[in-house]
């Protein structure tokens, strides 16, 4: 039986004659109080979540003895759970129970459990004591448990565990120890204060952990690891020339340690593909510890400095780096860097150089309040984010790439030239300021329309394309316009929804839609998907010939 998302459904049918039911489907409805009586003996699948408005649960729950899968998944105001048989039972979900006063007691034994998540349970202090039993058990998750302070020696018995979810148990401080699971592969410690062992893992997660300052020893160990996230633990200072033993490893993630200040180096890690070192602001030194690392970010860091040795490094598809002064000194990194900041920095003029970085593909001068002009740059270049340089009035470049991203947010001081550059660009996206929807848009509107375009092709294509613009405006609630940073606007006449980021009053966005035709006339018009900030001032359309 399928009642889901039946929202104003507050009370169900008495089913005690229902002796056959095997599945009842409740999810969502949120509007229900109560379950009714049932004969749950051949009941194998119970799904109440989001059930937000159900306060207590029917005895019967404790006859299911067939029951395989149960879902209570944010069952918010639950507070007590009857007695459940487990011998069946192979999929438990009760994330989100916030309000229940104690976990379900159990009886059986749990050995066809498979799935168990527990998160976001508050008065979860310790394991319910059937989990020891659940020696099938594939995946546990016990993310948010705020108050789980220690996990059971009876968790060594669960030697199918693949996956051990504790993100955010922030007074879990240690695993037990002595124990040994051979099929973990996924162990997410993020938040959590613990940095004891862990065996045979695949990938480890111990992101925003401030109170680690060193690696755990048991890391140099694991020698299966594929990934390590080790973002934001803003105290680690430096990684042990054990990470060498990794070869497996392929993810090496070390954004936001604004403590760290070297690598290992000449460890030569074989397999790893991605290196982020996205603002680790005390790292100077350019990162040796592979040579087939496909992904390298280095955004945010202290390193002025490029060995000419990256030419001969076979894999590198991206290369990410801040701007310095000295970088033209450096050739052989202006061809292989793909992505170039400057954020926030005081420069008025970009060097010429800038137009000899043949792989670069996104530019990013977000902030830069002092520049005036952009010259040239390469053609290969796909996104460039100049939002906020108030001052920037010139651009000296052109746009070649079909697929080009513009943004111009907050660019007032643009000049007429520059604007029609911009506009008339066939981008795959761009914003800048504007007042009206400018005439090169050879249908337009007020509001969002509607729009009649007349097609005298003949004979008519299957499908046409067209390039939108949208002026967006508020409707003067300016502190709710600042807290809402993006909106998306609907298509009526092909049903497609486009992003519009950042979200500015009197600002116009552009981007490209599709039609398929089926008359010689086309009515379209643009909603927004929330106007409660916002609202569309004008609309327009212009045919796009350059793309077939």
């Amino acid at each position: 039986m399928d009642l889901s998302d039946s929202v104003n459904l507050k009370e169900l049918p008495q089913l005690s004659t229902a002796t056959n039911l095997e599945k009842l489907n409740l999810r969502n409805c949120s509007s229900l109080i109560k379950l009714p009586s049932l004969n749950g003996n051949s009941l194998e699948e119970l799904d109440i979540s989001g059930c937000s408005s159900l306060v207590e649960f029917p005895s019967f729950i404790g006859n299911t003895v067939n029951l395989r899968i149960m879902d209570l998944r944010y069952c918010s105001i639950l507070i007590n759970l009857p007695s459940l048989s487990v011998n069946s039972l192979e999929k438990l979900e009760i994330s989100g129970c916030s309000s229940l006063v104690e976990f379900l007691s159990c009886t059986g034994n749990a050995v066809n459990l498979r799935e168990l998540d527990l998160s976001s349970f508050p008065n979860l202090l310790e394991l319910p004591s059937y989990v020891g039993n659940a020696t099938n058990l594939e995946k546990l998750d016990l993310s948010n448990c705020l108050n789980l302070v220690e996990l059971t020696l009876s968790l060594g018995n669960l030697q199918k565990l693949q996956r051990l979810i504790l993100k955010g148990c922030s007074k879990l401080e240690v695993l037990p120890t002595n124990i040994i699971l051979e099929s973990l592969k996924k162990l997410d410690l993020a938040g959590c204060s613990i940095i004891e062992n862990a065996i045979n893992l695949q990938e480890l997660d111990i992101s925003s952990l401030p109170q680690l300052s060193e690696l755990p020893s048991f890391i140099g160990k694991a020698t299966n690891l594929k990934k390590l996230d080790l973002r934001f633990c803003s105290n680690l200072v430096e990684l042990p020339l054990s990470l060498g033993n990794l070869q497996k490893l392929q993810w090496l993630i070390l954004k936001g340690c604004s403590k760290l200040e070297v690598l290992p180096a000449n460890i030569n890690l074989e397999s790893l593909n991605v290196l982020n070192l996205c603002d680790c602001s005390r790292l100077t030194r350019f990162p040796q510890i592979s040579t087939n690392i496909i992904f390298l970010d280095l955004i945010g860091t202290a390193i002025e400095q490029v060995p000419p040795s990256i030419m001969s490094w076979p894999r590198l598809e991206e290369l990410k780096m801040s701007y310095f002064e000295n970088l033209q000194e450096f050739p052989h990194a202006l061809e292989r860097i793909t992505e170039l900041c400057l954020t926030d920095t005081e420069i008025q003029e970009l060097p010429p150089w800038v137009k000899k970085m043949s792989s670069l593909n996104r530019f990013v001068l977000m902030g830069c309040r002092k520049l005036v002009s952009v010259p040239p740059i390469s053609d290969s270049i796909s996104s460039i984010n100049a939002s906020d340089c108030e001052s920037l009035e010139i651009l000296e470049c052109s746009f070649h790439n079909s697929k080009v991203r513009l943004n111009f947010a907050n660019c007032f001081k643009l000049n007429q030239e520059a604007r029609g550059l911009i506009i008339k660009t066939n981008s795959r996206y761009a914003v800048l300021p504007g007042g009206k929807v400018p005439e090169y848009f050879t249908h337009r509107a007020t509001g969002g329309g509607p729009l009649t375009i007349k097609l005298n092709e003949k004979p008519l294509s299957k499908s046409m394309r067209f390039i939108a613009c949208i002026l967006l405006v508020d409707k003067g609630d300016h502190d709710a316009c600042s807290e809402k940073k993006s909106t998306e606007v609907f298509c009526q006449y092909n049903n497609s929804m486009h992003m519009l980021h950042p979200a500015l009053a009197e600002h116009l966005y552009i981007f490209r839609v599709k039609a398929e035709v089926t008359s010689s006339e086309l009515l379209s018009d643009f909603k927004l998907k929330s106007d409660d900030v916002w609202k569309i001032g004008e609309c327009g359309l212009v045919q796009d010939l350059e793309i077939p």
